[in-house]
Order: structure tokens, then sequence, then C-alpha cells
């Protein structure tokens, strides 16, 4: 068994759990760092995911890093305490962010139905300065572009105006769903993500994002269309700059 198989079985113990690291290693999208039994450890472009068994086991990953990850998911409460430990303390952390969110994917084989009301299109790079605008997370402009040039970035338009959009991150999850003021409560976000959804059941692929906790418009969102949400969540996080001392 190779190491992606490897890891494929013990994640799929907890399948929702793991979703943001079972479909890159499906898609083939990830590298495997490390899969054994105190844990499991890919790299997604700069962002490294991980699971252990035990706060040591984490510290133990970690430290095969040649540096701090620019971006680091931990499936545990403990791993978050790891990583932060290994910026630097609390103190070092506020450099970074940490972003606790819930898995949520769609499980179901049948396709949604999505609003005819809107024309669901590929969006092209004349529109990636308004995007990179309106989104309100982040100011990303070059991701953005890349997304866009990767042809996963689509625009719900009515009437010929761009009403909102979406888009499929670098490790595969929706996410960058954004409504314009002036289309909300009108079920733009509804059709986006459905669209988006059947694209991925049409390609033989698992649907999933990533929830913050607190964003209550998501969950809601999330529910009305079908997904299931993991037990317990899991953590994006920066540690800003530092350079981890061996």
């Amino acid at each position: 068994m190779n190491l992606t198989d490897k890891a494929i079985a013990r994640l799929e113990q907890q399948p929702l759990h793991f979703i943001d690291i079972l479909e890159p290693l499906h898609r083939r999208t990830a590298q495997v760092l490390y899969a054994g039994e105190d844990g499991i450890q890919i790299q997604i472009h700069a962002t490294i995911m991980q699971s252990s068994v035990s706060p040591q086991a984490a510290e133990r990953l970690l430290n095969r890093l040649p540096r701090i990850p620019e971006l680091f998911v931990a499936h545990e409460s403990y791993e978050k305490e790891v990583f932060e430990h290994l910026c630097g303390g609390a103190d070092a952390f506020e450099a970074g962010f940490c972003n606790p969110c819930l898995a949520a994917a769609y499980l179901k084989k049948e396709p949604l139905p999505v609003s005819e009301r809107f024309t669901i299109r590929k969006l092209t790079q004349k529109y990636a300065q308004d995007i990179n605008k309106q989104y309100h997370l982040f100011d990303d402009l070059p991701y953005i572009q890349e997304r866009i040039q990767a042809g996963v970035f689509y625009g719900a338009f009515l009437n010929g105006e761009l009403a909102g959009f979406i888009c499929e991150h670098i490790e595969g999850t929706m996410g960058m769903l954004e409504v314009y003021p002036k289309f909300q409560r009108m079920g733009v976000a509804s059709a986006l993500e459905a669209d988006a959804v059947n694209r991925n059941l049409a390609a033989g692929r698992t649907a999933f994002c990533d929830i913050i906790l607190g964003n209550d418009a998501s969950f809601a969102l999330q529910k009305s269309l079908g997904l299931s949400l993991s037990d317990r969540p899991h953590y994006w996080l920066s540690g800003g700059t530092p350079t981890k001392e061996n």
C-alpha cells in the first residue's frame, strides 16, 4: 500500500471531519509528506494539513518540516496549540490568524435544482479587480487571477449583470461565495453553490466547503442544500513569517 492509499484508509474512519484532506488525496492533487500510525501530513501548494493522534505526535510531525508553513490546517485543538507554540506563543501569533471551521460536504448522488432565473458561467479576467474589491475575507488579486485562469471561478448573472460569484480553492473547497448587496435575498448564493455541487458530481467528486464558526448565513445555506456537517472543528492557521528554530 502506497502512502496515499495508507493515508486514505486511515482518514476514511472519520470521512466528514477529514473531507478536506481526503478529497485532495482522491483527486491526486496533494503530496503525502507522512502517513503512519501516529498521524497524516499532506501538502497542497503552500498549505500543510495534518491529523495526529496526540500533542507529542503533532509536534513530531511539525518538526519534520523545514520551516513553519504559510498556512496550516489543524484537525485537533492540540495541533492548533502546538502550531501556535512553534510560532512563538500567543503574542507572536497575533501576526497570523486562526479560523475555526466546520466541514460541509454534499454526500448525496442526486444533482441539485438550480434556479433558471440566473445565467451561471465561467468568469474571465475582466472581473478580477471587481471580485477582489467585493470579496470580504481577504485582498489577494493575484490569487483571484490564478483561480480565474484555472477555470474554476463562476458568476451568476441577472439581466447581464454580475450578481454573485463562487470559486474552487486550490485545495478543492467551494469558496469565495459572495453576493452583491443589490442582489441579496434573491437566491443567488443557492444557485451558485448548487451549480458548483452539480459540477463536482458530474466529475465524480465530492463537493465540500469550510464554514467559519459564527457564519450563520452559510450554515443556513448548507442546511438548505442538504450538505452534511462535521461534528467538530478544524482550524485554518497562519503564523505570519517567523522561521522555526531547530
